[in-house]
């Protein structure tokens, strides 16, 4: 899947500043926070009546950008 430029620095941003842990939302908050409204669409929403997060591919994509920029595969609790 094409991801942008735009995620991809940020997504460097966050990998070179340290954050621990394999938790997904932190890293999704922190990108919908500082990427422009016009990308946000990609990111999947809560489903309506259970309020649970899923992943969808474009997020799988932007995890395993992760994953090989610093070893770690993120991880959504609800989807395991």
């Amino acid at each position: 899947m094409d991801i942008p430029q735009k995620i991809i620095d940020e997504l460097t941003i966050i990998a070179n500043s340290g954050v621990k842990g394999e938790a997904w939302m932190p890293v999704k908050k922190y990108l919908l926070l500082s990427i422009p409204s016009k990308m946000r669409k990609n990111f999947s929403t809560r489903d309506p009546k259970t309020k649970k997060q899923s992943l969808n591919d474009f997020e799988r994509s932007i995890i395993d950008i992760y994953e090989s920029m610093t070893g770690i595969r993120l991880r959504l609790p609800e989807y395991e």
